[in-house]
């Protein structure tokens, strides 16, 4: 739930009255601008009910690849996977609720809330969009290949010299961007991109394309991955390589934009 939200483009707020705790805290951190009062995201350690059947050897390795999947999906959404070190700490029946400075840390939120309570009843009625008729399978798939191929291009071509590789990021950002975990100006992105360029003149980059998700709705597509990377510094007598995830958001129209991005490297 938490990823359609991401690929929808979507905000999340919660406030005090209405908390979110467990697996609702999970769907919270797809929004991509994230607002919560203090006390109002709770979360807990992985159980299993007692009449599940299995040994305790199985719920053992149950929870521990759950575990990692709830880490990499949080990495994914720009959140500091230290929350699970947080959450470990607390069984279901023991909630543990953040405060504003937790979450703002863990980059549960990412935008800074009211010192006041928010009074939910004096927000502004909204009326119902009239919602975009259904994609049939057709367009659909032709949509999602059109956002793994431009999310392949601009990965891979970052591998280019340094005023084209800019050049395409420039074309291909929208002006502010959820930019892993923080919303960042498209010129700040640009110098922290060429920062990197400049420190690593020769780059290399292969997207594994048995790796690729793509999930599309409300004009928003989120692609995520892996890729191999290869970089090098000749004048620095310099090289690395390795394997690293990947997870972009697309606002998908005439110039599609990216609208958030992460990655982390794994080796």
């Amino acid at each position: 739930m938490g990823r359609m939200i991401r690929a929808a483009g979507l905000d999340t707020l919660q406030v005090r009255q209405l908390q979110c705790a467990s697996a609702c805290s999970l769907a919270f951190l797809g929004g991509v601008r994230r607002v919560a009062d203090a006390g109002s995201i709770g979360v807990h350690r992985a159980s299993f009910d007692t009449n599940s059947g299995m040994s305790a050897d199985e719920a053992v390795a149950q929870i521990q690849a759950g575990t990692a999947q709830v880490m990499a999906y949080m990495t994914e959404m720009g959140v500091d996977p230290k929350l699970m070190e947080v959450a470990l700490s607390y069984d279901r029946s023991d909630m543990r609720y953040l405060s504003a400075s937790e979450m703002a840390e863990l980059r549960v939120t990412n935008v800074a809330v009211n010192p006041s309570p928010v009074d939910t009843s004096q927000l502004p009625a909204r009326p119902n969009p009239t919602p975009a008729p259904p994609l049939d399978a057709s367009a659909k798939q032709q949509l999602e290949s059109a956002a793994v191929a431009f999310i392949k291009g601009l990965i891979e071509h970052h591998g280019d010299n340094a005023e084209l590789a800019l050049s395409q990021v420039q074309a291909s950002y929208a002006p502010t961007v959820d930019y892993y975990g923080k919303l960042t100006d498209l010129s700040s992105i640009i110098q922290d991109k060429r920062t990197y360029f400049q420190r690593w003149p020769e780059r290399g980059y292969n997207v594994r394309d048995n790796s690729v998700m793509v999930t599309c709705a409300n004009d928003r597509c989120m692609v995520s991955g892996i890729y191999d990377w290869i970089v090098r510094s000749l004048p620095r007598h310099k090289q690395a390589k390795g394997v690293a995830t990947f997870s972009y958001t697309i606002s998908i129209g005439p110039n599609p934009k990216i609208i958030a991005e992460t990655s982390k490297v794994q080796r």
